[in-house]
């Protein structure tokens, strides 16, 4: 008998039911969740939540090249945003028209359905939902070595005397990154910890002065975390060229990018809108007609730095593309 289970997409800060759906999968991270995900069986219905009181969509986990799960094998999972979601399934996924509404659903990331009324709810999807159709998982990327981020930097205009010391900055961002990561809980490293341990330490080695960044400067959206001017600040915003919006460990980068896309209606020459959560880091650039992009140009992960954007490597450049961005001479 087919189990039910139940699985939420990421939090109200990282939501990515729409790459569940567009790669017909569902996967998870964390050795709790890893565990559940290894109970799946081919066959067993799934239901995509929304907090506690929305269904999403309902799907029928399926065999792919004669496997229905998997773990750590896939290394687009294994950085998602930061995140390692290294357990999955495959699933057919139906839509209903609009999110079901029904209360009852768990706050817990995966787990089993026991309640009838949501598994009517997810029959009732699978039979009358709109089935949606699976795209290619993404390509593979490369990693890409310290080493050469070096010489880039250096072709680009770094100083080979600040070479070691931007080797030993991100030493240590690293190390610390890797504290929080792991041994704490992500909701008590803020946005705080993250601008003042990581972000800025990073700035200034890549050579920002302390003259050039201004830190939570009022705006008519509210404040900016960061924001990086041509030269030394003089309260003149049009001579603003970057804003840094700064998350905690437990925020997503996509939903930071609304608001920073806000905040940088105050300064008209601003290129670049970075968001980071410390140790990854999305540009968004401007385009042709002046609006921020919709998709990150650029994504980098000072932890495991890749040649391209691992979910989506055909659209979106990596490693030597963020980099760059965050240099102060390909802004000013």
């Amino acid at each position: 008998m087919s189990k039910y289970w139940q699985i939420a997409a990421g939090s109200a800060g990282r939501d990515y039911a729409n790459l569940f759906l567009k790669f017909g999968m569902a996967f998870v991270g964390g050795e709790t969740q890893i565990a559940t995900m290894e109970e799946v069986d081919n066959g067993d219905i799934i239901v995509l939540k929304q907090g506690t009181q929305k269904i999403l969509a309902a799907g029928t986990v399926i065999q792919k090249n004669g496997v229905h799960k998997g773990c750590a094998d896939k290394e687009w999972l294994r950085d998602f945003d930061g995140w390692d979601l290294q357990a999955y399934c495959y699933v057919d996924w139906k839509q209903p028209n609009q999110p079901v509404s029904i209360d009852g659903l768990s706050r817990t990331t995966m787990q089993k359905l026991h309640q009838q009324k949501h598994k009517n709810a997810a029959i009732n999807i699978l039979n009358a939902g709109v089935a949606v159709p699976a795209s290619p998982e993404p390509s593979e990327t490369k990693v890409v070595e310290d080493g050469e981020i070096l010489r880039f930097l250096i072709k680009e205009g770094l100083r080979p005397s600040s070479a070691d010391e931007l080797t030993n900055t991100i030493s240590k961002i690293r190390l610390l990154a890797d504290y929080y990561y792991h041994h704490c809980e992500w909701e008590d490293i803020r946005e705080h910890e993250t601008r003042t341990f990581l972000v800025v330490p990073l700035l200034l080695t890549l050579g920002w002065s302390e003259q050039q960044i201004k830190i939570e400067l009022p705006c008519s959206g509210g404040r900016t975390d960061i924001a990086c001017f041509r030269k030394s600040y003089k309260r003149k915003n049009d001579e603003c060229v970057a804003i840094i919006e700064t998350k905690g460990f437990s925020s997503g980068l996509d939903y930071a990018q609304k608001q920073a896309k806000t905040y940088s209606k105050d300064f008209p020459n601003c290129r670049a809108v970075i968001v980071t959560n410390g140790y990854c880091y999305k540009i968004y650039l401007r385009d042709e007609n002046n609006q921020f992009q919709t998709i990150p140009s650029a994504y980098i992960n000072l932890l495991k730095p890749k040649d391209k954007y691992p979910i989506d490597p055909s659209n979106v450049g990596g490693a030597f593309d963020a980099i760059k961005w965050l240099l102060p001479n390909n802004l000013t």
